[in-house]
């Protein structure tokens, strides 16, 4: 059995329009609507890679799901440099990850004035995921990061 542990009515509740480069790295709460969630999909957080001169297996986390390349191989007399994922290894794991469009909430000043309120993306991952639906009133918590996509760089809760 896994237990998650989530932090509940943590305070101060930040604005979206608050969310700068010095949130970056920093644990924050925000409140607002859900307009968009994604597919379901899986992410890998640790890749088995088997050396090509060995076969010995190594195991490598991928923060973010980004793809890392082992530099060498462990083992002291081979120090092979080649290597091949193998996703049916135990070694390699994955969890269930779901990204979100959440919209800040907006006074009816703002809505009269015709200003276009602030979203950001937020990820979700294993128990979260599917927990909530477009129109859904929600109050996020995570670590604002960056993540660059071909549409340039935007701000993620993660």
């Amino acid at each position: 059995d896994v237990c998650y542990c989530r932090v509940y009515n943590y305070e101060p509740l930040t604005q979206l329009k608050n969310v700068r480069a010095n949130c970056y790295g920093k644990y924050i709460a925000l409140r607002g609507t859900v307009v968009r969630v994604s597919n379901i999909k899986p992410l890998c957080t640790t890749l088995a890679f088997v050396c090509a001169a060995c076969g010995d297996v190594q195991r490598v986390p991928l923060p973010d799901g980004k793809y890392t390349l082992p530099t060498k191989c462990l083992v002291p007399e081979c120090r092979g440099r080649s290597f091949t994922a193998d996703r049916s290894s135990p070694l390699t794991t994955t969890v269930d990850w779901q990204s979100v469009k959440v919209q800040e909430l907006m006074s009816d000043d703002q809505r009269e004035a015709g200003r276009i309120p602030r979203t950001i993306e937020c990820e979700l991952v294993q128990d979260l995921v599917d927990s909530c639906v477009p129109g859904d009133m929600v109050t996020v918590t995570g670590i604002v990061k960056v993540s660059s996509t071909e549409e340039g760089e935007g701000q993620h809760l993660g």
